[in-house]
């Protein structure tokens, strides 16, 4: 006779249905029992499925329930852990909960450690309460699943905190209601399959007056889509059209510069991107120009909905050939339609700019007519815990990052070396390695911009340690401090005497006591070993080190004005590091003091250093070791509940 922890293990594995309510809910959620679909799902190392009503079809046509059956179904040899690939990870699947739709899909690739989880995090807080969420895991997805599984058990998981990394899981419930169906599988590679009775709402979709037509075309276009944000919550909706944003100080400085938009068939980054740039202090709608590519209608329907002039250009070709080729067709239309613009401002689909962007730009767009030694002005900036001052700017040498304005005269310069065989270029790297020519940017040293998400040429773990959780002004209106300085001549000068006036420091700069802890304002300067290589680009071997060390970019010399990087390490504290001999401010390193390199340091002193690449990059998995005994056990021990 099997034993209770046998019974209980085999009852976890299937299907755990769960009707009652919890406290705390809305009654507004409560769903209609007598319209009620069937409803399949099934989750494994070959692959998973879902199937509402036994429809069968993807093309939205000739069945009962539009949207019926997705899956992914490997062969038998690849049903065993391996490699993540497109296809695997954790699926989020959003029902229409008036007839079972499927209004948004998507596989979070949660099979990798890094960043993913995050998407997973945006895309879940934007499905309005109400909707049907159905959640996957295909071949392999909760090893990456993190801080999203506390999202997930506040939203009513039993089990996504308690998920070993190779776990299977399904989990069917209303957003802000109830659970319909929760199963699991901690370990082996047998399939699962849960079938359930889906009820669906009698609550009335939103109703306007006659005359409302803009709100009528709102609800039309949220029977169909989801995951979109304040835009289709019916309990507290975006303002639509929303209200116009107060105007600038130095508004005039935006009058004739127009914002470009770059955007494809991600409607969902789409739509929060123009509602943090419509509603941003300065915004001119009538400015504001999206340009498409590959969009898709759902795309197109939303800027008609928001009312935001777009329109397309071709595009053709495979991966970042096919974007460099669009990025060189909006050049191109730039140049024909605003040829008498003073600048112009870039934004991608997937960027959030901050209430103080405009404001920003405002005050810094002139330095691009006034000097030739700039070639754009970056609302990105900032390297995470090392950004503090809203006030400064700094100039770099660096590429154009998210959110950026250029003159018009760079982009006819860009155009007359932008040659379609560049196969494989990053245009935004191609502009500053080729057209750019040693010209800098202007930096915020607090972003104005957010890059939130993840596309093609996302890096995972780059992203993650360095922009995932960069902060960014949340204020408007900030008055930026002595922005005339940053002219070259007059930088060169103030950089020269906050170098000379600075206090060397000696450590090691992984060292727990490398930056002092002061409330007094003080100025540091860290001289670090920097050559020049044959190709006259600076060598950050040793530099590398030093800025991991520190907490900022190091894999690349962007960020560095003529070989010194200026951060601000605490509130009260800037640190310049100075690459010696390649920095033109070499000159300003005191003759006793031997630049820093990792060839001269003792073993002990390298020990500190890999110990601190370790703690930065270390992978920490929750529940690896999870048996279902371990469940069996917390879900029978009195005081225990789902979001301990």
């Amino acid at each position: 006779m099997p034993t209770l922890t046998t019974r209980v293990r085999k009852l976890i594995t299937l299907t755990t249905i769960l009707l009652a309510t919890p406290p705390g809910f809305s009654s507004d959620l409560e769903l209609k029992v007598d319209s009620r679909v069937t409803v399949s799902v099934w989750s494994s190392f070959s692959g998973w499925g879902l199937e509402v009503d036994g429809c069968n079809n993807t093309q939205q046509q000739a069945c009962y329930n539009p949207i019926a059956r997705y899956n992914l179904l490997l062969p038998p040899e690849d049903a065993h852990p391996h490699n993540p690939r497109d296809g695997e990870g954790l699926t989020l699947t959003v029902l229409n909960q008036r007839n079972a739709a499927v209004v948004f899909h998507k596989v979070f690739p949660l099979g990798y450690y890094w960043a993913h989880y995050a998407d997973l995090q945006w895309h879940l807080d934007r499905v309005a309460p109400g909707r049907i969420l159905v959640l996957t895991v295909a071949v392999s997805g909760t090893v990456g699943l993190r801080q999203a599984a506390h999202q997930l058990a506040r939203l009513g998981s039993l089990f996504a905190l308690h998920l070993t990394p190779m776990a299977h899981w399904t989990w069917v419930f209303v957003k802000g209601g109830r659970t319909i169906s929760e199963t699991v599988i901690l370990q082996g590679l047998a399939q699962h399959q849960a079938h359930l009775i889906l009820p669906l709402s009698d609550l009335p979709t939103p109703t306007t007056p006659s005359n409302q037509t803009l709100q009528q075309q709102r609800w039309h276009y949220c029977l169909r889509h989801a995951a979109m944000g304040g835009l289709c919550d019916e309990h507290t909706p975006d303002p639509l059209p929303p209200p116009s944003p107060p105007t600038l100080p130095h508004q005039s400085a935006l009058a004739d510069v127009p914002v470009v938009v770059t955007a494809g068939a991600r409607h969902q980054y789409l739509y929060h991107t123009l509602n943090t740039l419509l509603t941003a202090p300065g915004a001119q709608r009538n400015n504001v120009l999206v340009v498409l590519g590959d969009a898709p209608q759902p795309t197109t329907q939303l800027l008609r909905l928001i009312n935001v002039n777009f329109t397309k250009v071709p595009v053709h070709g495979e991966g970042n050939l096919k974007l460099f080729r669009y990025y060189r067709s909006v050049f191109q239309l730039v140049a024909r339609t605003f040829p008498d613009a003073p600048a112009v401002i870039f934004l991608d689909e997937d960027v959030e700019v901050s209430p103080d962007f405009f404001s920003f730009m405002s005050q810094t767009l002139w330095l691009l007519r006034e000097d030739p030694t700039l070639y754009c002005i970056n609302g990105y900036g900032g390297s995470k815990e090392l950004s503090y001052d809203e006030t400064q700017v700094l100039r770099s040498d660096t590429q154009v990052s998210w959110g950026y304005a250029v003159s018009l005269d760079f982009v006819r310069e860009a155009l007359t070396y932008w040659q379609i065989k560049q196969e494989g270029s990053m245009y935004d790297y191609w502009l500053y390695s080729t057209v750019a020519k040693g010209r800098e940017c202007a930096v915020p040293v607090l972003s104005r911009t957010r890059h939130y998400g993840i596309g093609m040429n996302t890096e995972a773990w780059i992203h993650e340690f360095f922009f995932l959780n960069n902060p960014t002004v949340q204020v408007p209106l900030v008055q930026l401090e002595e922005v005339a300085r940053l002219q070259l001549p007059l930088w060169r000068l103030h950089l020269e005497n906050s170098i000379r006036n600075a206090t060397p420091l000696k450590a090691n700069p992984c060292g727990s006591g490398f930056i002092p802890k002061s409330a007094i304002p003080k100025i540091l300067v860290f001289y670090v070993n920097m050559n020049m290589k044959s190709d006259g680009s600076p060598d950050i071997s040793d530099y590398f080190y030093v800025a991991h060390c520190v907490g900022t970019w190091g894999l690349s010399p962007h960020g560095l004005h003529e070989g010194v990087r200026t951060l601000q390490p605490s509130e009260h504290t800037t640190l310049h590091i100075v690459g010696v001999p390649y920095s033109s401010y070499s000159y300003l390193r005191p003759p006793t003091l031997q630049p820093w390199t990792l060839k001269n340091i003792s073993e002990s002193e390298k020990n500190i250093i890999l110990d601190s690449f370790a703690a930065r990059s270390r992978i920490n998995t929750n529940n690896d070791k999870l048996t279902a005994d371990d469940l069996v056990h917390f879900f029978t021990t009195p005081g225990h509940t789902s979001n301990e």
